[in-house]
Parts: C-alpha cells; sequence; structure tokens
C-alpha cells in the first residue's frame, strides 16, 4: 500500500502543478490586450519595492498580507513587520490587509521604499470568525463554548504526537501521558473530564472528517479549537457528548511561493528510571527476612562479600539490569518542508514532513539487525482551492502516512515486568561464553535477552486521506447569501506487522571444572531456536459524505444564518477475525443551526443532530438532540461608558447530546458459540463441543443521553490586551450502557453473557477558565502572557451495583474511579501492640507489619474496612501557565502545565519485596531505605519477610501518594536574523531556536513520573533538549 501511497502523491503534485499554470495562463489571456501581449517581450522596466507595516500606535505588524492586486505577487510581513516584493513595476499598487484593520492600497511610482500605518477598523474586528461545528461563525456572535490555542504554542513542543503538544495548553482539556515509548507515546484526552463508564475520548475532526490526532504533523495545523458545550457539539448528535477536537490543515494563500524549511535535533533523556538495590544489599535483605520469620540467615558474610566485591561474578553476580538493558539518552529530530501560494484562481499549500524518534534499550553488536524501539514517520499533506467561477469554488486534499516501527521482540511492558521481577543475584546479565544468563526458575526473564535475544518485530503503517469539496454560491441565482456544499472523503489505513520472535537458550552457569579447568553448565533449561517468522495483517477504510445548505443574510442590524446538513459514515474493518465485528460501521444523520444576531448585542442559537446508528435496534436507533443558547454583549450597549473594558459578553446555553461509543456491538442480539465447554458421548466417550450462550441481547438498548448546561462569560479590557473567558458547566449523563451486576450467578448466566442495559447515570460539573494579556511597542518589545484552568468532578448516580453492608462501600455518590482502600495506620511495634489491637484476618501478624484502622469497630480488620480514600487517577484539576516575551529579534518563551486532586498507589512488584517468595522479585532503593527495622521505626514501608504477607500487601493509604505536580513543560529561546542581512542572501527570514521539554518536575513522588499509571512504572516520559531552525525562501 504505501507504494501506490507514493505513486498517488506524485501523481497529486504533477496534476495540481499542470492545473495552476493552465489556470493562470487562461486567465492572463483574458486580461492583457494586443498591445499589452506585445510589450510583454519587449524589455520591461522592474524594481524591488522593500517596507514596514506598523499599527495606529506606531507598533509593528507581524503577517500582513502584501500583495499586486490582479497578479499572484505578494509577501507577508515578518515578525518585525518588514516585506519586501520583487519585480514590480512603478505602474503596479500594493495593497496591505490585516485582520482587524482597514486594507490600504498604495501606488509604487518610483519609491523603492514604502511604509505605512493601518488603522483598526471596527466592522472587520466583528466579522472575525472562528470555526464551529461544521463551518464557521463570527467571533463576536459565538453563544457555545469553545477554547482555541495558537499553532505557534503547539509548535514550540518538539514531539511526535499531538496529544502532547496541547497538554495544560487548553481550557477544558485534561491529559495524561503514561507511555514514552516511540510509536505508543500518545497522551488520553478528555474533555471536562469523565462522563461515562465507557469511552470518554472526544470526536477528532481533521478538516471535517474523523481521523486520528496522532497522525498530523503540528506544522500543517492552520487552527485548533474544542467544542464543549451541548450548543457548540449539539449537530454532532451521537457523537457529541464527550466533546469535539475540530483541527483545519494549513491551506493556500495568494501570493508568489513560499518556501518554509524547519528542521529540529532533540536530544532525549529519559525523565526517572527505576533505581533498584545492588547484589550485596540484596543478599543482606534475604538473610533479614530469614531473621524476621525466625530462621537462619541465607548467605553467609564471605558470600556476601563476594556479592560486592565482584571477585566471582558469575556465582555471585551483581547485576544492574537497568544499566544492562536501557539507555539514558536517545535522539530523535523532525523535518518539515511546506510550499504555498497562489492566484486568485488555484491556491496551494504543500508539506512534506520527516521525523525519526530513537528508543532507550541497549542492542548486542553481534546481532545483524537492530532490536531497539524506534520509528521512522514521513508525512504529506497538500491542499489545493480551485476557483472555478465566481461562485463556484472546489477543494482537493490529500494526505499521507508512512510509518514505520522497529521493536524489540518482547513489547515494553513484558520486558519491564522482567527488570521489576528478577532480582541482582538471580544469575549474570551474561555467562562466561556470552549467552543469557539464567536459571530454572524465571526460564526466559532474564532482561538483556528480552532485549536482545528475543528477536525483533517491525511494524509498517500507511494512511492515505482524500478529501473532496465544492462550494457554490447561489447568492446571484436564488437569494442573497444562500450557498450549497458538499464534501467527500475516502480513508485507507493498512498496517503490517512482521514478527521475528527468537528463544534464546536458558541454562545456569556452575562454574569451572576443577579437573579440566573448563566452564560447566546446568544443561539447558530451555534450548535456543532461530529467528522465527510471523506476519499480521490490517487494515481499515472509512468513506464519510456530506451535504450541507447554508444561508447568511444581514437586514439593517438583525443577521439571520442557518445550515442544514446531511452526512453519513461507513467505516469497515477489513481484517475483523468475527464475521460480527467485520460488518461495517454505519452512522447517518441530520445535522442544523439557526442563529439571530441584533446589531452585535443580543445574540440567539439553535442547533440540532438528528442521527442514527446501526448498533442498536431498530425503533431505537435515531434520536433527536436540541440545543439552545443565547448571548448578550453589553459592551455594544449605548449606555456601556467604560472604556476599560473594551469587551464584556454574557452567554449560557442548555441542550441535550448523545454518546454511542461503547466496547460492543449489536447488543440487542442474542449470540450462541459452537465451540463451547465438551461433553462425552458414544462408547468411547469421545469429546464433541457444545453450543454456549455467548451474549443475551437486550431489544431496549439505545445511546446515552447527555444534558448539558453552560454560564460563560468573556471579558477584554483595554481594547483586549488583556482577555477573560470563564465557563461553569454541569452535566447529566443518563442511560449508561453496563453490564448488569445485580443479576446473581445462580440465575444460570455466565459473568459475560449477562446483558448490558441503559442503567448507568453520572454527573459531572465544574469551571474551566482562560486569561490572556498580549502588547507590543514601538521600540520592539513584546510579550504574551497565557493561563488557563480546569476543574471537574463526577459523581456516581447509578451503577447498578448491589446493595452494601456498609453504605461506605457503595460507589454510589462518589467519583468515576475512587479507590477503596484499608487506612494505614502506622506499623506494630511488638507483641503487646500486636494483642490489644484489633485481629488482623489476612495473615498472622509479626512486628514491623502493617497495622490497620478498625473501620465499623467490630475489632476485625476485613475486607468490611476498606473505605474510599485519595482521589481518582484521573486529575480533577489541571492547568498551565507561561508565554512569550520578546525584544526586536530575541524571544523566551516559557509554559508550565500541572495537575491537583489525583492519587497514584506505588503497589506491586518492586515494591514488595519477596511477594512471591525469598529471593523471588527486585527491589527499589525507595523500599530498602525506608523499610521498618527494629532501629528504624519511623519507617514509611513494613518489615520484610520471607514470603507472601498478605496482610502487609494490601490495598491501603500506606501505598497512597498524591499525585498533583508542576512542571516545566517547555521553555524555548530564539533569534530572528534580521530582515536586512538575510534578504542579502537571498532568504526572507532565518530563525535560529533551542528549546526543551519536560525540564523539570515538582511532585511527591520522586519514583515514577506523576502521570504514570498505578504501580511501579514502565517506559518512562522523555526530557528533551531540542535545537531547530527555520528558514523562510520567497
Amino acid at each position: 500500500m504505501s507504494k501506490i501511497l507514493q505513486i498517488l502523491i506524485v501523481v497529486f503534485c504533477v496534476t495540481c502543478a499542470k492545473a495552476e499554470n493552465k489556470l493562470l495562463l487562461k486567465a492572463s489571456s483574458k486580461s492583457v490586450s494586443g498591445y499589452e501581449k506585445y510589450n510583454l517581450f519587449q524589455e520591461q522596466s522592474s524594481q524591488t519595492v522593500t517596507g514596514t507595516v506598523t499599527d495606529e500606535k506606531n507598533e509593528t505588524l507581524p503577517g500582513v498580507s502584501v500583495r499586486i492586486p490582479g497578479s499572484n505577487k505578494g509577501a507577508v510581513t515578518d515578525i518585525n513587520g518588514k516585506f519586501k516584493i520583487e519585480d514590480v513595476s512603478p505602474q503596479d499598487s500594493i495593497q496591505f490587509t490585516f485582520v482587524g484593520y482597514k486594507s490600504q492600497t498604495v501606488l509604487i511610482g518610483s519609491r523603492s521604499t514604502i511604509n505605512v500605518q493601518l488603522q483598526p477598523d471596527a466592522e472587520n474586528v466583528l466579522n472575525e470568525v472562528t470555526v464551529v461545528g461544521y463551518g464557521t461563525q463570527k467571533k463576536v456572535s459565538v453563544t457555545g463554548a469553545l477554547s482555541t490555542i495558537s499553532t505557534k504554542d503547539i509548535a514550540r513542543t518538539a514531539t511526535p504526537a499531538l496529544s502532547n503538544a496541547i497538554a495544560g495548553k487548553l481550557p477544558g482539556i485534561i491529559t495524561r501521558q503514561a507511555s514514552g515509548e516511540p510509536g505508543y507515546d500518545a497522551a488520553q484526552v478528555y474533555i471536562r473530564g469523565l462522563s461515562t463508564f465507557g469511552n470518554n475520548s472526544p470526536l477528532i475532526l481533521i478538516d471535517g472528517v474523523e481521523r486520528d490526532m496522532n497522525n498530523i504533523n503540528a506544522q500543517e495545523i492552520e487552527s485548533f479549537t474544542i467544542l464543549k458545550d451541548a450548543s457548540a457539539t449539539a449537530v454532532y448528535g451521537v457523537r457529541g457528548a464527550n466533546g469535539v477536537i475540530l483541527i483545519n490543515t494549513k491551506r493556500g494563500v495568494t501570493g508568489e511561493p513560499s518556501v518554509t524549511f524547519r528542521s529540529e535535533v532533540a536530544s532525549l533523556h529519559a525523565l526517572r528510571l527505576p533505581e533498584y538495590i545492588n547484589g550485596q544489599q540484596y543478599a543482606l535483605l534475604m538473610n533479614e527476612a530469614r531473621t524476621n520469620s525466625g530462621g537462619q540467615p541465607r548467605w553467609s558474610p564471605e558470600e556476601i562479600e563476594k556479592f560486592g566485591n565482584g571477585s566471582d561474578p558469575y556465582l555471585y553476580p551483581n547485576s544492574n539490569w537497568t544499566d544492562a538493558v536501557l539507555k539514558r539518552d536517545s535522539w530523535q529530530t523532525i523535518n518539515n518542508l511546506s510550499v504555498t501560494g497562489g492566484s486568485e484562481i488555484i491556491k496551494y499549500y504543500t508539506n512534506v514532513g520527516y521525523t525519526l524518534q530513537d528508543g532507550i534499550y541497549k542492542q548486542d553488536e553481534n546481532n545483524k539487525f537492530s532490536t531497539n524501539a524506534k520509528i521512522k514517520r514521513y508525512n504529506f499533506r497538500s491542499n489545493v482551492d480551485i476557483n472555478l467561477s465566481k461562485t463556484v469554488t472546489v477543494q482537493l486534499g490529500l494526505g499521507g502516512i508512512i510509518q514505520n516501527g522497529n521493536y524489540p521482540g518482547f513489547a515494553a511492558p513484558d520486558i519491564f515486568q522482567a527488570l521489576k521481577v528478577i532480582s541482582p543475584i538471580a544469575f549474570p546479565v551474561t555467562n562466561p561464553d556470552g549467552t543469557p544468563g539464567g536459571a530454572q526458575t524465571y526460564v526466559g526473564w532474564n532482561p538483556w535477552g528480552r532485549v536482545s535475544q528475543s528477536g525483533y518485530s517491525t511494524q509498517d503503517r500507511s494512511t492515505l486521506q482524500g478529501t473532496f469539496a465544492a462550494r457554490w454560491d447561489l447568492s446571484s441565482l436564488v437569494t442573497k447569501g444562500l450557498s450549497i456544499r458538499g464534501l467527500f472523503s475516502y480513508d485507507r489505513y493498512g498496517q503490517t506487522n512482521n514478527v521475528r520472535f527468537k528463544e534464546f537458550e536458558v541454562k545456569r552457569y556452575l562454574g569451572i571444572n576443577p579437573e579440566t579447568g573448563e566452564d560447566q553448565y546446568s544443561e539447558p533449561f530451555r534450548e535456543g531456536k532461530p529467528l522465527g517468522y510471523g506476519i499480521e495483517n490490517g487494515s481499515n477504510r472509512a468513506i464519510y459524505m456530506e451535504a450541507q445548505i447554508n444561508y447568511d443574510r444581514t437586514f439593517n442590524k438583525h443577521n439571520f444564518t442557518s445550515m442544514l446538513l446531511y452526512n453519513q459514515r461507513d467505516f469497515v474493518d477489513l481484517n475483523s477475525g468475527s464475521s460480527i465485528l467485520n460488518l461495517p460501521y454505519r452512522r447517518m444523520g441530520l445535522a442544523g443551526r439557526g442563529t439571530y444576531n441584533y446589531d452585535n448585542r443580543y445574540l440567539a442559537e439553535v442547533n440540532f443532530g438528528y442521527n442514527g446508528s446501526e448498533n442498536f435496534p431498530k425503533g431505537k436507533r435515531f434520536g433527536f438532540f436540541p440545543a439552545f443558547s443565547a448571548g448578550w454583549v453589553i459592551s455594544n450597549e449605548k449606555f456601556w461608558n467604560i472604556s476599560a473594558i473594551s469587551n464584556l459578553k454574557l452567554r449560557g446555553s442548555y441542550g441535550k447530546v448523545g454518546n454511542d461509543q461503547i466496547n460492543q456491538r449489536f447488543l440487542f442480539l442474542s449470540t450462541v458459540k459452537t465451540n463451547g465447554q465438551s461433553y462425552p458421548f458414544g462408547p468411547d466417550q469421545q469429546l464433541f463441543n457444545g453450543m454456549e450462550e455467548n451474549q443475551i441481547g437486550n431489544q431496549n438498548v439505545t445511546w446515552e443521553r447527555a444534558t448539558k448546561r453552560n454560564l460563560g462569560i468573556d471579558m477584554g479590557f483595554f481594547q483586549d490586551k488583556l482577555t477573560v473567558q470563564v465557563d461553569f458547566f454541569n452535566e447529566d449523563r443518563t442511560g449508561i450502557l453496563l453490564q448488569r451486576q445485580t443479576v446473581p450467578f445462580v440465575t444460570g448466566f455466565y459473568p459475560w453473557s449477562i446483558p448490558y442495559g441503559n442503567i448507568g447515570s453520572i454527573k459531572n460539573k465544574g469551571f474551566d477558565a482562560l486569561i490572556e494579556a498580549r502588547n507590543s511597542t514601538s521600540s520592539g518589545f513584546f510579550y504574551s502572557l497565557r493561563g488557563n484552568f480546569t476543574f471537574a468532578k463526577n459523581t456516581v448516580i447509578e451503577n447498578d451495583e448491589p446493595s452494601r453492608r456498609f453504605s461506605y462501600l457503595s460507589g454510589k455518590g462518589l467519583p468515576l474511579g475512587q479507590s477503596f482502600a484499608f487506612v494505614a495506620d502506622g506499623f506494630f511495634e511488638n507483641e503487646n501492640d500486636i494483642a490489644t489491637s484489633p485481629t488482623q484476618t489476612f495473615s498472622v501478624p509479626r512486628p514491623g507489619d502493617v497495622k490497620y484502622k478498625d473501620i465499623n469497630g467490630d475489632g476485625l480488620i476485613d475486607s468490611y474496612d476498606q473505605i474510599p480514600v485519595g482521589y481518582p487517577r484521573l486529575p480533577q484539576i489541571s492547568f498551565g501557565f507561561g508565554g512569550t516575551v520578546g525584544y526586536k529579534s530575541f524571544d523566551f518563551s516559557v509554559y508550565f502545565t500541572g495537575a491537583a486532586r489525583t492519587s497514584i498507589f506505588l503497589s506491586g512488584t518492586s515494591m514488595w519485596p519477596f511477594y512471591d517468595g525469598l529471593g523471588v522479585n527486585n527491589v527499589l532503593t525507595e523500599y530498602y531505605d525506608n523499610r521498618w527495622t527494629p532501629e528504624n521505626k519511623a519507617a514509611l514501608y513494613p518489615a520484610i519477610d520471607v514470603g507472601n504477607n498478605p496482610n502487609n500487601f494490601l490495598n491501603s493509604t500506606l501505598w497512597m501518594r498524591n499525585g498533583n505536580y508542576l512542571r516545566l513543560r517547555n521553555m524555548e529561546i530564539g533569534y530572528t536574523v534580521p530582515t536586512g542581512f538575510s534578504q542579502k542572501i537571498g532568504i526572507k527570514s532565518l530563525r535560529f531556536f533551542i528549546n526543551g521539554m519536560n525540564l523539570i518536575t515538582w511532585d511527591y513522588i520522586k519514583i515514577i513520573d506523576p502521570e504514570s499509571n498505578d504501580g511501579t512504572g514502565g517506559y518512562p516520559l522523555q526530557r528533551s533538549y531540542n535545537a531547530g531552525i527555520q528558514v523562510d525562501f520567497k
């Protein structure tokens, strides 16, 4: 498929180039007279014009469009407001346009330098638009809750996964990145927290089509918007309940071709690698465990000394598995080359990107293949806009992503689990003959063997995205303001995994044979095998269509807009192993919107979605989801005379949206499987498979419903140099699909066959806020500051759980994902302390064991003594703040992100020493340094024991930590070479920058990253030190 994609990309580029040339020639032939045609071949005088554009306060304006009307010549002012246009004649005029300012047109004449001062245009400010569902809307008339972010702020984070670039930068967005592994490092993204027991992921649309956000290159993005309330998302019906993310990619602009090249290289460093004790400490700990249990030491002082001095590294190993398996640093590079330009007939934008990210696994130089984790990604995107006439516009879009991944034979969770399980004295990293060390227990668990001696796998992923859209303005044919639009997209995804797994030989080194002087080994516990071969294929395709009619008309002070849209989507998993899952996923529906704006003061809006999903039974497939909103722009009232407050708008919304994202298909159907439990029949008692109920259908299942309310206020101060946005939200999610928990097993139902029902209910409420300040001076100083805050707390109203013996054991009335645990009350100091404390029912306690509070006062510590503790793993509070300041050619950016009201449990392997027996499991230094001993009773962790002591390893507050953190997410220093110098060497602008990501973290955990999952960590997040260059050619 990758070959087909490459061919299509080449054909698309050539076709667009030819089309542009033909259209330009055709346009020129219509506008040039006979004398002018003749004069084209004569020598003409040409000149170069440079200049600076400023605003009404004499402050420079970057991004101003500077063009020659009637031609494709033009430029855009740089960060210092400067421009340069070549090959112009004295008879030409230059037109200057910028959003929010009045356009100016200036005759060139004999001047080579033209400086222009633009004046504010109140009308243009009011006409500024923002992206909304299925279109755009005047910013002043928006009454829904939405947030946007500058693409520059996204680009400052050097990461292949876009979801990591938006962390903490938008109000309403909550993210958590649990892994830093190349290709698997994307963050989980939620809008306003959690509201359902199932899938809480938002709907993500790229150029209006449902696509993967992490497949898009950050340099391709034109706008990034999140829709949060019912008014903004109702048009998406059954897909709108979890919020919507809208990403529009860049498009062409009128002017000569502009080429931008950006390249950056980063050094990556693991944020936090696990720190385990050494072999000597481990042996001492084993002896201590035996002593605590009344036994004799396992190791003699002489043997312990050998573990420490390395005199016999194969029989008394001291394996540092972290150093043997993991590198401390790696690297990545992100490169992009884009071309944009066009005429009044055709405009184009093309970007080609290349990304490489290396992993942290060490390799065996003797291998002829790579076992490190690594991805290479090639991105291509091209958008072309063609004006076929004054009323008909066609848009063509093509996107391609080719990603090649390489990984060890074992997956990251299996590798890091081996690091936690295998102790430093279990066996050496390698035997004297270079083979992986091993023992009869945990065969094949050598971490170095898992990384470098177990083969490798490759993943080749190809994505082709094609979009065609057309718009016809019917103002002159039917009525003013009427237009129709259609869109068709075809996406194809394919993945091929080549698995070259092998098993390495496992044997134990027994020392030197005293008779022969040769190394001797045990018989292999497992024979080695050569590289195997396996192939796994996966592919899917999605077809999407929409037809839309729009009306936008103004009568005096009254503005009306309306939109009606039909859409449908067909998605097929082409390689599904199930006849049911192979059936197409289909959705269809209608969406509508109507807005009214009186004099930019009084605003009203109604939205609706009418959608159907084949996942539900007939009569339950379609639903109507309306929403209403209103706004009042108080600052536009005639009585308003507070000049310091330039904008004050109140808005509110109420509506219903739905959610059909469930993990099962066709829950209304009952299914059976033919390979059920076997039964003997006949004289030979031959086994025959029986039939078994697999799923019991429910004919009443339908989508979840969310009733959302939102109240917001927008404020601008000092001509919007300081802006504030605050939204309060409240959501009731009802009819959540749950598998019933109140059906007892004695009824004969298998646990997996119990039917689902719309029985769950959750309430979610909170607020989010954004504050921004920006300004610049004529001296060249400028700043842009931004801060946001999100608080979202949900409460489970109904989860169909059985009645509990004690009310505090119920999850109702608590947040989703609330942890239940025992309350640790220190450690038993002596036998008398044990005798006078409530009876521990999980094991016979010893001094140094964990003591728990008796919650119900019955004198026993049992399962009824667990209570809700801490906060859910997903933070209820997310925030970020920072900004950019600069002076002339220098700029400095810094951004902090953080989270609060979240808890994490440090439990499991390596934090629970000898959980599976004496000498089993590695031990973190954190535990070793803070365990209970008779000399250290002010400890954090219990005393060591010879084996599984259930009492000490219960889920309790002993292992719970505050998950709050503050992180220096990004910092960047940039320098833009003065225009005068860069243009002398044929470059429009030249910028150098260095930046960093995940530079410093302040938290309460220290062992693992605060964004990690519960436990003791996995593939670590990465800190990056990045250097780059951006060159603009014109």
